[in-house]
């Protein structure tokens, strides 16, 4: 029997389809546990016991979706992404044209104006909303309502009503009214709430792509050593055992142990360990990290999904299952608001016929009518996204980029804040931190040394010092007999004298004990998490070497805001204990984690979600499982590109001030998001019952449908209006 049953869903429109799909499937018995993700499309099943997959595929068939076991997930998001755009292009182009035979007499004769407006609109209303009309159907087969009810029955309300009338006048104008059609309303509707669709369905797309780079990031084909020769095969072929040849600069093939050479790894999207690791006979190398200049022989240990970088890509499938989206408020209050509107205009419609005054029933008819256009979700529909289209805008104009709008939602009710350390509160680059001279030598003797025999090796150190030297104008010279001790430090030759950079190790190998301040002064700075080395030219020491990961000036900043807000900020690291100690005081967080590995990483985020709403804020591979576990996932600009795919938020150029510009950006969309939402409902509150015609009996009077699409344009109006006020938004 199968752990899990994956299977790849199409025809989902919205998070409640997610959410019904999920329902039936856990109602089997023999189904432990289902879980059906929408930004994924996919539904992942845990059975109790051997279940037929026909029987799920055919659940899911039976409540009007489908199962697509061939098609790959990129090509089917990037094909919905396509089709949305295709048809909001149409539906645009022929809304226009309705907007203007609306508008201005084109035609001397109203009635057949009116028939153009209906051919206009036809495709509009039954092609290009259809994907409204056929869930909305679904909706009433399963007894409820949501978003996509609200559009299909306001739309079909003024198309069908509209229809009546361009067949019809002459039964209107019996009744003394006007014979206004309302084509425009049901075509604009449409056109703007594809509009929103189609940039959902791109934000969507992004998050295969994450998935996808990361499975990219493994070699596809490798060196193999077989009987003294070198095969180049596809990695995928290899098995556990085999020897691979890793070149200088190429990445890591799989994991495995060095068999054979030495060098330096660059392991920090892995690991988050901002220095480069020395491998030599006997350590392990992790498959995707980056070899130096070294050439190593390594024999696999791990292959196929027990690798580190599989584990990575798992976790982060896994996380988009286990972040449970937030349902948008303007979807419950539909599930309530569509069929109260429902019973009432049919109540309209029953009254207006039994009691109402003559012609009964085309003033039956225009009540009914009169409520569902008043009711209309126009306003309900651009509530949230024009709120959330102005404030990405203003984000996007200070370096912040907002890829979704439940990122905004969640942000303002942050109780953590994780930082990882390397590339978000560091810079990521190793710099020469202290230049200590000794026994009377200057800064030019303890570097031209250093720099010289540095020059000649692969260690990340040689930058730092070359940029030193080049300040200080120190010329290259030749080195004879240069050598590198491994775990140790380098040697070599310099106008005839034996000279060393290295570790305390390396020093006291050579015959010599390190002593009074000097030996105080490298404990101090080993402790404090710096990489500390000494420099000696015979029996001569030179001076002392540290090099460092540079903190970001605004990190103690952003730091002492976040906590001034009541946020608890805490540092997760792969580095060692005193580097992280080292980094947190400087930047002023209290609570740190270290030595902690991607898997780790993420289930520190998972602890944290349970204890409240949490961002996580990073920009390395090791960072992307975390960033998708968590509430709110914030990727740093200049970090790798999966980390800023993994993200919700991708703070631009690197800015982590950007943080709390976000935070504050939140609070202010979420309060004008509500303020749109109550606008956008107060007309309706106020606007139905008289539609209903609850003034009629006392005043005579009631509201026609042209009175209720004004209402609900001016409503529309009032939410555009309040949203663009975010454009003001000072942080």
């Amino acid at each position: 029997m199968p752990e899990k049953i994956e299977l790849p869903i199409t025809g989902m429109s919205c998070a409640a389809c997610a959410a019904r799909i999920e329902r039936e499937l856990n109602k089997l018995k023999d189904v432990g546990e289902a879980r059906v993700n929408f930004p994924l499309k996919k539904a992942v099943i845990f059975p109790k016991r051997e279940i037929e997959l026909k029987e799920i595929i055919s659940i899911i068939r039976d409540i009007g979706y489908d199962v697509d076991l061939e098609a790959d997930v990129t090509i089917r998001a990037k094909k919905e992404e396509a089709e949305l755009k295709k048809d909001f292009i149409w539906s645009a182009c022929l809304s226009a044209v309705v907007m203007v035979f609306s508008m201005w007499m084109v035609l001397p004769n109203m009635q057949h104006q009116n028939f153009i407006l209906l051919i206009l609109t036809i495709p509009v209303q039954f092609f290009f909303g259809l994907r409204f009309h056929r869930s909305t159907i679904l909706n009433l087969k399963h007894f409820t309502a949501d978003m996509n009810t609200l559009i299909s029955v306001g739309t079909s309300a003024a198309f069908f009503y509209s229809t009546f009338v361009t067949f019809f006048p002459h039964i209107i104008m019996s009744a003394g009214m006007e014979p206004m059609t309302y084509f425009d309303s049901s075509a604009t509707i449409i056109t703007l709430i594809l509009l929103g669709r189609f940039f959902e369905s791109k934000a969507k797309t992004r998050t295969y792509t994450a998935i996808k780079m990361l499975y990219e990031l493994s070699p596809k084909e490798c060196v193999l050593l077989k009987d003294g020769k070198e095969v180049r095969i596809s990695t995928d072929t290899l098995e556990v055992g085999n020897l691979v040849l890793i070149r200088p600069g190429e990445k890591v093939t799989v994991d495995g142990e060095v068999a054979e050479g030495s060098t330096y790894v660059n392991e920090s999207m892995i690991t988050g360990e901002s220095l480069p690791v020395h491998k030599g006979v006997g350590d392990e190398v992790i498959g995707g990290t980056i070899n130096g200049k070294g050439s190593i022989t390594v024999r696999v240990t791990r292959i196929g999904k027990d690798t580190v970088l599989a584990k990575v890509i798992r976790l982060v499938e896994e996380a988009q299952f286990t972040k449970a989206p937030v349902q948008r408020l303007a979807d419950k209050l539909a599930g309530v608001f569509v069929p109260i509107v429902i019973l009432i205009s049919i109540g309209a419609l029953a009254v207006w016929w039994v009691f109402g005054p003559e012609p009964k029933l085309t003033n039956a008819l225009l009540s009914f009518v009169s409520v569902l256009i008043i009711a209309c979700p126009c306003a309900l529909g651009l509530a949230t996204p024009t709120a959330i289209m102005v404030s990405t805008g203003v984000g996007a104009k200070r370096g912040i980029l907002i890829k979704s709008a439940e990122a905004l939602e969640l942000t303002n009710k942050a109780r953590y804040v994780l930082f990882d350390k390397t590339g978000t509160l560091t810079e990521g680059v190793i710099v020469l931190a202290d230049v200590i001279p000794t026994g009377g030598f200057s800064e030019a003797d303890l570097l031209g040394v250093a720099y010289n025999l540095e020059r000649q090796s692969e260690h990340p150190f040689s930058e730092a010092l070359r940029k030193k030297a080049e300040e200080l104008s120190i010329p290259p010279v030749k080195v004879d007999n240069f050598q590198a001790v491994v775990g140790k430090g380098i040697k070599g030759e310099i106008q005839g004298k034996a000279c060393f950079v290295g570790n305390v190790a390396l020093y006291e190998d050579s015959g010599k004990a390190l002593e009074g301040s000097i030996k105080q002064l490298y404990q101090e700075k080993e402790l404090s998490g710096m990489s500390p080395v000494l420099v000696w030219r015979g029996s001569d020491l030179l001076g002392l070497l540290t090099f460092s990961d540079r903190v970001r000036e605004e990190s103690r900043d952003v730091v002492t805001e976040l906590n001034g807000m009541g946020i608890e900020t805490v540092m997760i690291t792969g580095d060692s204990q005193a580097a992280a100690g080292t980094i947190s005081e400087k930047v002023g967080i209290r609570n740190f984690l270290y030595r902690v590995l991607p898997d780790k990483k993420a289930q520190v985020v998972e602890d944290f979600k349970k204890k409240g709403v949490t961002i996580m804020v990073g920009d390395g591979i090791n960072d992307a499982p975390s960033l998708a576990a968590s509430d709110i996932g914030v990727a740093m600009g200049k970090g790798t590109d999966i980390a800023i795919e993994s993200a919700d938020v991708v703070l631009m150029k690197g800015h982590l001030s950007r943080l709390v510009s976000l935070i504050k950006l939140s609070k202010k969309t979420l309060w004008v998001i509500k303020e749109n939402l109550f606008w956008a409902f107060i007309y309706n509150i106020l606007g139905i019952p008289i539609a209903f015609g609850v003034l009629y009996p006392f005043f005579g009077i009631r509201l026609e449908p042209m009175f209720g699409a004004l209402a609900m344009m001016v409503s529309s109006i009032s939410v555009v209006g309040n949203s663009l006020r975010l454009k003001m938004f000072k942080e």
